[in-house]
Formats: structure tokens, sequence, C-alpha cells
């Protein structure tokens, strides 16, 4: 085939033709071959291969079906080399073979003929073997075409690979030593990446990226060369440290191409021991900071941390104290590596560097860090610091605007992610923790709060100081407030406001400690930030700050109860008393009363009944009337902010189920809450509702505080008289009589004596009436049925009474007519 200058074109059909013609060419001239090596011909032997190798002179194949064709060659020139080997077949000297095959027509054959005689030479030992790596390795500079230079390269790796005097090989002493072994390929692979290189520039530039495809797939031929480094037995730590490494790292830094560098060095990783890494620690380093800025050093810096780490982890000790103090060493080499990055050069986005790959690498560095030296946590304050200072100088870029891309702020999250996994709270003592958090955008702070928060609350970690709940919820305030970086839409996704408020929340629940002054305390501080964020976030904070509050109210009286068991001196009073955490209470769900009165409505209520707990238990008289502030403050929200009926008519129920648990109160206290709530029930608007909440509010007159069945008579009378205005307007209201009943049979059954048991004979009867009336009526009759089903369970109930093995109750029940 013809040589042809300039870069292959054409299709995949073309690629397949053009193949298929070497291979044709290669299998006829490989027979040629191999019948005159079984002539012993050695001159028709060598005209043969000669015409074979001239298929490798083509430009005209892409270098996926080169590399194809090349080893379809290299396959049949092993019949030649084993013929070479064979003096007593070719009968020649082997000075003579190999100065023969000097005198082919062209260059590419001459200089594989070369190498495959050179091999049989070095194995006859008719000639040192360093004077002949050095002349062949010289003669095959004479091809400098990229791609064929290239294999050809490779070709001279593959056969001289076991002829090199390395230690022990039988081809040292006279022959050489490792300094030659190590000299010839080290000389090819420099001739072998800077030819690979090279391929960059043949062809039009339309094409780069392919070629640079293409050269990534070749990139093995070069790599070879390493490999074959790492496998010399003369390559000793000592020799690596002292003469291996220098020249090949300076080689790599010296060729200006960001492909090349990229695989050499991550190469140089894999195919040599990690003791030689170890021991070469500081070399290496100081090679990455003079790498192009355009090389990606987070897989390379990576994948040696990796290794170190895994290395050092089964390693003994004596071996990890002789590997040094690992981590000053990367940390002096680090940050000059890392402020490449600086560089705009190579970055994804014109004139900004992108941030994301050395964030990515000091990330790397912190999980090494933290396996290999779990104790010394200031080394994460150090590596938290690079970080910062790093990003000081990005933000300090002309036109950069500190803008970090997204996937930058998530390697700052990553990066104090796992600090607060495993130190929590201590990570707010780091100098550096918090001014890394600021390089953040307000999204991004607000999820390295959330991981924060999330820590805390998953392993169950307390908060046991004033000092604690400061340096906390300063940190986490995106959570807690509007900053000046907020956006607008901050709260509009109401789900996940809700969550995120939720999570906060459950801080509350972390304050612990055995002194109820202390815990009082964080909870004033608690509620000194929660009282910044606004009424849509008070709605939730304000809740478990509340009852944690109440929560001290048994603590305290547990702790008076002792300190009267136990004598003064050995147990102090408490410095906050129960009143001044009613006052707290006080002020907390006074803030919450405009922006959720709902709430508020209960926690007032709830309030009121650990009031009157602590009155019954005291008896002094002391906190009966902070019961009835509370009660007030719940009569005055429900007045003034509750307007809805609905919302109206369960408060009225919640406020009557307060007050028949309260026991403690004044009577006249009582009375006036009592009548109010029961004057607010009889104006609710729709009548089903306002006979419903007057049947509840008759249970404020037979209760722990109160037994008056007169007024429970009244109470019932006015529902009976309203229930029956409802149903003759709406038959579809039927169930009300039975709802009557049930309460009229509740009295009865507690012995409240103004309920007798003809006020029962006679509701049974209305019921049955009514109920049978709207059952006729088809606009009625499913509520009707439903009815029935009440009342057929109520009937049964009544039975049971009748039976019952009570003797009392089964007399009460007795005179009761069920038909």
């Amino acid at each position: 085939m013809a040589a042809a200058q300039g870069y292959p074109a054409g299709g995949a059909d073309d690629q397949e033709r053009l193949l298929d013609e070497a291979t044709a060419v290669v299998k006829e001239q490989a027979f040629y071959m191999k019948k005159a090596i079984d002539s012993d011909n050695v001159r028709e032997a060598l005209k043969n291969a000669s015409n074979m190798i001239c298929e490798l002179r083509t430009s005209l194949l892409l270098p996926k079906n080169y590399f194809e064709l090349y080893m379809q060659v290299f396959s049949e020139m092993q019949h030649l080399s084993g013929f070479f080997a064979d003096k007593n077949r070719h009968k020649k000297k082997m000075i003579d073979l190999y100065e023969s095959v000097q005198h082919a027509g062209n260059i590419l054959p001459r200089l594989y003929l070369l190498a495959t005689v050179a091999a049989a030479y070095i194995k006859s030992l008719e000639a040192p073997a360093k004077e002949i790596l050095k002349d062949v390795n010289e003669l095959c500079k004479g091809v400098q075409h990229p791609l064929r230079g290239l294999f050809l390269r490779y070709y001279l790796s593959q056969m001289l690979k076991d002829k090199l005097p390395d230690t022990g090989s039988g081809f040292e002493g006279e022959g050489g030593d490792i300094n030659d072994a190590f000299e010839f390929i080290f000389t090819n692979f420099n001739e072998s990446n800077r030819l690979w290189v090279r391929i960059q520039h043949q062809g039009p530039a339309r094409e780069k990226d392919r070629r640079e495809r293409e050269r990534h797939d070749l990139r093995v031929l070069v790599g070879a060369n390493l490999v074959r480094l790492s496998q010399l037995d003369g390559m000793t730590m000592e020799f690596y440290a002292e003469t291996a490494l220098p020249k090949i790292l300076d080689h790599i830094v010296s060729v200006k191409d960001t492909m090349s560098q990229q695989y050499l060095l991550e190469s140089m990783i894999q195919v040599f021991p990690d003791e030689f890494h170890i021991r070469t620690l500081e070399q290496m380093l100081s090679a990455y900071a003079r790498a192009l800025p355009s090389v990606d050093m987070k897989p390379i810096m990576v994948t040696l941390m990796n290794r170190l780490a895994n290395f050092l982890a089964e390693a003994d000790k004596e071996k990890v104290q002789s590997a040094g103090d690992i981590f000053t060493l990367f940390r002096s080499h680090l940050q000059g590596i890392l402020e490449r990055a600086l560089q705009p050069q190579g970055t994804g986005t014109v004139g900004v560097p992108d941030m994301a790959p050395p964030l990515e690498v000091l990330a790397a560095f912190m999980q090494f860090t933290v396996s290999l030296y779990p104790d010394q946590v200031h080394y994460v304050d150090i590596i938290l610091g690079s970080a910062a200072e790093l990003m000081q100088k990005f933000r300090a870029l002309p036109g950069c605007g500190g803008a970090l891309s997204d996937k930058a702020a998530d390697q700052i999250g990553e990066l104090l992610a796992g600090p607060m996994k495993t130190l929590g709270l201590g990570v707010l003592k780091m100098e550096h923790f918090a001014a890394l958090v600021s390089f953040l955008n307000f999204e991004a702070r607000k999820q390295v709060s959330l991981s924060m928060v999330t820590a805390i609350v998953e392993d169950n970690r307390s908060l046991s100081s004033v000092e604690d709940v400061k340096a906390l919820f300063t940190f986490i305030s995106p959570l807690l407030k509007d900053e000046e970086d907020t956006p607008l839409e901050e709260g509009k996704d109401k789900v996940r406001f809700a969550e995120d408020q939720q999570k906060v929340c459950k801080l509350v629940h972390q304050v612990r400690h055995e002194d109820t002054d202390v815990e009082y305390q964080m909870l004033t501080e608690m509620r000194g930030f929660f009282g910044q964020g606004g009424p849509q976030r008070l709605v939730f904070t304000l809740q478990p700050v509340f009852f944690a509050a109440l929560g001290l109210v048994p603590k305290i009286q547990a702790r008076e109860k002792r300190r009267e068991q136990e004598g003064d001196e050995a147990v102090p009073p408490p410095a906050i008393s129960m009143k001044k955490v009613f006052q707290f209470l006080h002020r907390t769900n006074s803030a919450l009363m405009q922006s959720s009165p709902d709430i508020a409505l209960q926690l007032w209520l709830t309030a009121s009944v650990t009031a009157d707990q602590v009155e019954r238990a005291t008896g002094e008289g002391n906190f009966e009337p902070i019961a009835y502030e509370f009660l007030t403050q719940a009569l005055v929200l429900f007045e003034e902010e509750i307007s809805d009926s609905s919302k109206q008519y369960k408060g009225i129920h919640s406020i009557v189920g307060t007050l028949c648990k309260v026991a403690a109160l004044d009577p006249e206290n009582f009375d006036n809450v009592s009548q109010k709530i029961t004057r607010h029930a009889a104006k609710l608007l729709k009548k089903p509702m306002q006979c419903r909440a007057v049947s509840a509010c008759s249970q404020l007159f037979w209760c722990d505080a109160r037994r008056e069945p007169k007024r429970v008579r009244e109470c019932l009378e006015r529902c009976v008289k309203t229930c029956e205005a409802v149903v003759q307007s709406d038959s579809g209201q039927v169930g009300l009589w039975v709802e009557m009943l049930d309460r009229y049979i509740y009295y009865f059954e507690v012995d409240c004596d103004e309920v007798t048991i003809t006020f029962l004979q006679s509701l049974l009867q209305i019921c049955v009436e009514h109920i049978d009336f709207a059952m006729k009526d088809p606009q009625s009759e499913q509520e009707a049925k439903k009815a029935k089903a009440h009342l057929q369970a109520t009937m049964t109930y009544l039975k049971k009474m009748k039976e019952s093995p009570d003797a009392g109750l089964a007399a009460r029940f007795a005179e009761l007519t069920l038909s």
C-alpha cells in the first residue's frame, strides 16, 4: 500500500476496505516469509518481512484500524524473531545480520527489522546489551511520523522488554546494569510521549476533537513504558527515588500537553508501589504544582490519597511511623496545587475559574486526614482554613463576583458535612468552619444548616449550655430568619417550608441539663432567636419552646420536694421559680396570638391546667390567679381573634374540656369563665352547632369543681328547644334528638337528680317519632337511617343498664320502657 500524507478520511466502509486490503497483503507476504524461513532463506525472509511491514507506512487508516493492522504484523514477526534467534539455521553472525537488515530500502521496515534482530543479538551475548539498546533507540528516532513512530516505539518496547540488563536478567555486567536498562525504557518513553502529543497537530483544525479522542485511545502505547519501568527488578526504592522519579517527573511536566500530563501523572500512581509513593511524596507533590493549570488534579490527588490511606491502614506500626508526617507534606504543597485552578485557562466558564475540582480535592483530603488521623481534630480546621483561603482568593478575582457554580457549592457542603457528622457542635468552635460557610449563597447555607440540625437530632446530641445554643442558632440563621440574600420566594413552597421549620423545632427537644435554671436560660435564648423569624416561622417554632418550658414545672416541683426532704444545704434553691416559668409561658404565647390564634388558644388552656395542678399540689393559693389569668387570656383570644363559626365551635369544646379539668379555681372565677363561654355557645350562628355547644357547656355544672343539677337541667332544656326548632325546619337534622338523649342518659346515670326517668322516656318517644317521620322524606332519608342506627345503639346500651349486675344502677333504669 502506498504511503499517503495527511490525516485519514472517509467513512466506515472506506476504512473497512482499506484494512481488508492491507490485511490481505500482510497475510500474503507472511505466507512467503514463513516459506522462506522454512527453507532457511534469510534473504527471502527479510524481503517478504519488509514488504509486509511496508503496510504500516500507511496514513489512510484511523488509529484503531492501524492498531489492528499492527497486531497482525506483530504476530507474524514473531516467526522471524524465532528464526533470528536460531543461529544453527541462518548460519550468520549476529553482527552481520544486524548490519544486513539496515540496508532495507524504506526506513520503517528497516527499523522494525532492526528491533527484531536486536532482540536476538542481545540474547546471543555477542555484544554488550547496553550498546545495542542505545544504538537501536537512537536509530528509531528516524521515524518522526507521529502514529507510525509511536507504534514503532511500542514494537521496540515489546521486542526488547526481556532483553534488558536488568538486575538478575543475565544480561548485566559487561552488558550493562539497571542504569542502562532504565535509560533505554526512559528514552523510549520520552520519544513515545512526544510522538503521541504530536498527533493532535496532524490534520485540519476542525477535526481536533476527533484526534483528541483517538489520542486518548492510544495512550496505553505510552503508558506501557511506565509499566515496564515498574517491573524492573533493579527498580529499588532508592533507585526510584534518586534516579528514576526525578527524570520521569521532569519529562512529564516539560511536555506542555494537558492530556499527556493528566494520563501520565495518574499512571505513575497506579503502576508503582504505594511504598514508593510514601517515600517520594514530596517530590510528587512538587511536580503536581508545576503541572498545567488545565490538568484536573482531582482524580490524581484522590487516587493518591486513597492508595496511601489503604496502604497505611494495613501497614505495620513501624512503616506508618517511617512514613513521617504525611498530613504536613500534603498541606505544604496542596495550596499551591489547588491555586492553579484560579487561573482561567482550561475552565468551563469563560474568564471565571470553576472551583469545584480544587474543592473536591480538599474534600478528599479531608476524608483522607480523618481516616488517617482520627484524633487530630485541629487538622480538620486547617483543611477548612485552606478552603476558606482559596475561596477568598477566588472572590477577589476580577469579574468573578464571588459566584460559585452549583457543583462548587455542593463541594463546600461536602467539606462541611463530614466534620458535622463526627464532631457535631464541636465544629462551631473551629476557627474556619463558619468562615467557609459564609462563601455560600442562601440556599446552600440553608442546606448546610439543615445538615447540622439533622446531625444533632439523629445522633441525639445534647444542647447543654447557653453558649451551645448561641453558637448553633447563630450558625443556622438561614433557617431562623430572613437574611439579606433570602430569595423572595422563600416560604412560598409551604410544604418544604413547613418541613424545614419542623426540623428546627426538634432542636428544642435536645435541650438537656440537670439544672432547671440552665435549661430555662437555654430556652430563653432559643426564644430570642425564634422571635426574629417573623409570623410564618413563629407558628412552628414557639410551640415546642412553650412545651419545653412547661416541662420545667414538674422538674422544679421535684427539685423543691427533694430540697425539703434532704435539706437546704444538700439541694440549692432554683433561681428560676415556677412563677417565673409561667411568666415565660405567658410572654411566649402572647407572641404567638397574632400569627396563630388557634394554636395560642390551645396553649393558654394547657398552661391553665398545669397551673391548676400546681395549685392543687401546693394549696397555697399562689397559682390559682395564674390559672385564671391563662383562662382569661384564652377567652379574650376567643372573643377577639376567632371569628369563623366552626373554629368557635371547636374552641368552645376546648375551653369547656379545660374547665372540667381544673378544680382549684376560685368559685367566682370559675363562674365568670363558665358563664361567658356558655353565652358564647348560645350565640353561635348555626343552630345545630349552638345546640351541641350548649349541651357541652352543661358539663361545666357537673364536674370536679361544680355540682349544680339545676343549671344542668336549664342547659339541657335550652338544648331541647333549639333541637326542636332545628329539626322542624330541617328533618335531616333528626340525629340531634338522639344526641340529646345520650346527654340526658349520661346525667341520669351519674345521678344528677334534676334529670329524671320521665325525661328519658319522653325523649325516647320523641326520637322514634321524628326518625319515623324523617324516613318518609326522600331528602332526609339518608340522615334518618344514620339517626336510627345511632338510636339502636343507644337502646342496646339502655338495655344493658336495665340488666346491669350493679343492682343500684339496674334499679335506676328499671322503670324505663324500651319498645
